[in-house]
């Protein structure tokens, strides 16, 4: 493993920690070539401008909040390692790991005036990623200036190039280079626990599914749709998943229902996605299936958290404790 005099005088003697909630993907090195984009889907987990359902846990926030802020300090180490190393010119957004787990609400049909207005903001999702790239069109591409230096930075960065992957003592996958030394420095000799975030995830969607008031709100707002003229959907965010194909090529694996026909033309498409997202409002203010959501995400959400209540609080403790060790080194 690379080791460089700044860092080394902070870590500790035990083996570097291997792979944690913040498992670097390390594809080190920015892609020359754009990314293909999938078809854009309003604005996140949630129809444009509708507020999502509510019910987070304030412990289940608190761990959550430990994760990018960790990350955040360990790219900031893995940077001051890069730069002792002798380079002083690479991406300026290191991989400093994945995201870690979150748990997302379920989709809610959006309000009848943002259906009214805007559909499921699907075009206008577009509109934006367009802008996003028109601005960051006028920022210079990074560029390497030769394979070597690139290759340098890659085995500076993980230990490792050429897409190998290094193990420890014991067989299992691990970081090397400056991002396995920004680790041990902020995970020190006891690595974090594993994130109880995606257990928690699971069984509160699991909780949530079993609800029979939200079984019985959906089954009355897929009825409803039909009676106004749509297709038998099987909840808000199938909804939303259909509108896309009036603008979108179905692809191979579309997912579920798709519409017969498309895509159309933007015009026609904007008018259908409008239509159905009209209907959705709708049904969902008649039929109290927002309500129903809201209640029973929050109860299958309180009932998760509280099962794994030992779990997250050392999660949360080990993350925080992470982070003040992080900030020290930074500040040292």
């Amino acid at each position: 493993m690379l080791h460089h005099e700044r860092l080394g005088k902070l870590l500790p003697t035990a083996a570097m920690v291997g792979v944690l909630a913040m498992l670097a993907a390390c594809s080190p090195g920015p892609s020359t070539s754009d990314e293909a984009a999938e078809p854009p889907a309003g604005s996140g987990g949630q129809p444009a401008g509708a507020d999502p359902v509510s019910g987070q846990h304030p412990l289940l926030a608190a761990a959550l909040e430990m994760d990018p802020q960790v990350r955040a300090v360990v790219g900031r180490l893995t940077e001051a390692c890069l730069r002792d190393a002798g380079l002083d010119r690479f991406p300026a957004q290191l991989p400093a790991g994945l995201p870690g787990p979150a748990v997302a609400p379920p989709q809610q049909s959006p309000t009848l005036a943002e259906a009214t207005a805007n559909g499921y903001g699907i075009r206008a999702a577009e509109t934006a990623g367009q802008a996003d790239a028109e601005a960051g069109a006028t920022t210079e591409r990074f560029t390497w200036p030769s394979p070597a230096e690139e290759r340098r930075y890659q085995e500076a960065l993980t230990g490792a190039a050429d897409g190998e992957t290094l193990t420890d003592d014991a067989g299992n996958p691990t970081l090397g280079g400056c991002v396995g030394e920004a680790r041990s420095v902020v995970y020190g000799e006891v690595a974090a626990p594993p994130s109880p975030v995606t257990v928690i995830d699971e069984a509160a969607r699991a909780g949530y599914g079993a609800d029979p008031t939200v079984t019985s709100a959906t089954a009355a707002w897929s009825d409803c749709l039909q009676q106004e003229g749509q297709p038998q959907l099987l909840d808000p965010a199938d909804a939303r998943r259909f509108a896309q194909y009036f603008h979108y090529p179905v692809g191979e694996r579309p997912g579920g229902r798709v519409p017969e026909g498309g895509p159309w033309p933007a015009e026609v498409a904007r008018e259908k996605e409008i239509e159905l997202a009209v209907a959705d409002a709708g049904c969902a203010d008649r039929t109290g299936l927002r309500e129903a959501q809201r209640l029973a995400w929050e109860k299958a959400l309180d009932a998760a958290v509280d099962r794994h209540d030992a779990e997250l609080s050392g999660y949360r403790d080990a993350m925080a404790a992470a982070l003040r060790q992080g900030q020290q080194a930074l500040a040292g």
